[in-house]
């Protein structure tokens, strides 16, 4: 590869690279939320980003809660099926 194409296969991936959007900006345009638009989050009061931070972490904790329900269900479903073929 001579030094001309190696530029130009550089110059070609910067130019292709795809535009990267931060996690609240994901979550704002996908679920929404009731604190408008968050394309500037950082202009936001600080009242609504804690509003928001204790919404995203309240989501979380139920779907860490619902994980470890389904995790124990399955664990003592197959602990039983273990139990019933061993004695």
């Amino acid at each position: 590869m001579s030094f001309g194409s190696s530029i130009g296969a550089i110059i070609s991936l910067k130019n292709n690279k795809r535009k990267r959007s931060s996690q609240l900006a994901r979550y704002a345009k996908n679920l929404g939320s009731g604190l408008g638009n968050l394309d500037d989050y950082k202009k936001l009061p600080k009242e609504e980003l804690d509003k928001l931070g204790q919404k995203i972490k309240v989501e979380n904790n139920k779907k860490r809660q619902r994980v470890i329900v389904l995790t124990a269900i399955i664990m003592i479903v197959l602990i039983c099926i273990f139990w019933y073929f061993m004695f």
